[in-house]
């Protein structure tokens, strides 16, 4: 998935162009968090559905406390600021929202960044923006996947529940080696040898009637999509969801892989290291992405009220 410009971006508490959201040469070495979500379109009430907009202003948040980037009066700036942009934008179609916190002060823009040295230390100030993308057509057709050699890096190491400029620059070369190998996406294992999640999705595999996936402690993203999935398959589809460690040999004797995000929504995994699922229709996950797809799109209740905001 490549991205062009995003044509709108949310900056110092208006919409401009992309060329208007500028920011110094020096920031380049700064140290981001940042969320996104999707916001679908509804002709029908002429109105956008973003998914999950408190969950992920919350897992925002969390990102800030976690990574010391206290500036909490951002946070409901950029929940109006997706308003704005969402009431600015003339697409008619299912659009991604970013929403980034960024540090560009202080040594280096990556340490605690204290701007004012002494005792009574003040932390460096923290910018905000949220842009705007096109999503494209839905994807439909199934993926296929490698394991790379590349590790999900331990929590230890650095906070993996969150999401971070430094976390995804972790996982770019576990892209590369997946595309060179010629796979659509490198599954990650973590220090101890099991299954953690895609460089861009959370993993799920299907064996026997029932769906495991790997808990947050393997190195996992705090995957809200992740929850949802895992609801459905139990309320929607009586399925039972279990939480455990997944090695790379139960990747390739699985009935069915498929992995799911934001982004992804849900997409069928066909085959692993070149190793083909044993349920080639996916039916448990054709199941799940249609359920999915339908809460989104308004063609069927969401588990929860506080599913879907109409705005603007």
């Amino acid at each position: 998935m490549t991205e062009a410009h995003a044509p709108l971006v949310w900056w110092h508490g208006e919409v401009v162009t992309w060329a208007e959201a500028t920011v110094p040469v020096t920031a380049f070495r700064g140290f981001t968090v940042y969320d996104g979500l999707r916001a679908y379109w509804r002709a029908d009430e002429g109105k956008f559905a973003v998914i999950q907009l408190d969950g992920h202003l919350d897992r925002l948040r969390s990102a800030a406390d976690l990574l010391h980037v206290h500036d909490t009066t951002l946070l409901p700036e950029l929940r109006t600021g997706i308003g704005k942009l969402l009431a600015a934008t003339s697409f008619r179609e299912d659009v991604y929202l970013r929403l980034t916190l960024y540090v560009d002060a202080g040594r280096s823009n990556v340490y605690p960044d204290v701007a004012t040295p002494g005792r009574n230390e003040q932390l460096a100030p923290v910018g905000a923006f949220a842009s705007l993308h096109r999503i494209g057509p839905r994807k439909s057709e199934p993926i296929t996947a490698a394991v790379s050699s590349w590790q999900r890096a331990p929590d230890t190491s650095f906070p993996v529940l969150v999401k971070t400029s430094a976390t995804y620059a972790m996982l770019r070369l576990a892209r590369v080696e997946a595309r060179q190998a010629g796979a659509d996406q490198a599954i990650l294992l973590n220090t101890r040898g099991m299954v953690a999640e895609t460089a861009e999705a959370v993993v799920f595999v299907a064996r026997h009637g029932r769906l495991y996936t790997p808990p947050l402690s393997d190195g996992v993203l705090d995957s809200l999509t992740r929850q949802i999935i895992i609801e459905l398959a139990r309320k929607e589809l009586g399925i039972d969801v279990v939480e455990c460690s997944i090695s790379r040999s139960e990747l390739y004797l699985a009935d069915e892989v498929f992995i799911c995000g934001t982004w992804e929504e849900l997409r069928i995994v066909s085959s692993v290291d070149g190793h083909r699922t044993r349920h080639g229709n996916a039916p448990i996950g054709t199941a799940l992405k249609s359920a999915y797809v339908d809460m989104c799109t308004g063609k069927s209740a969401p588990l929860d009220e506080g599913f879907a905001t109409l705005l603007p």
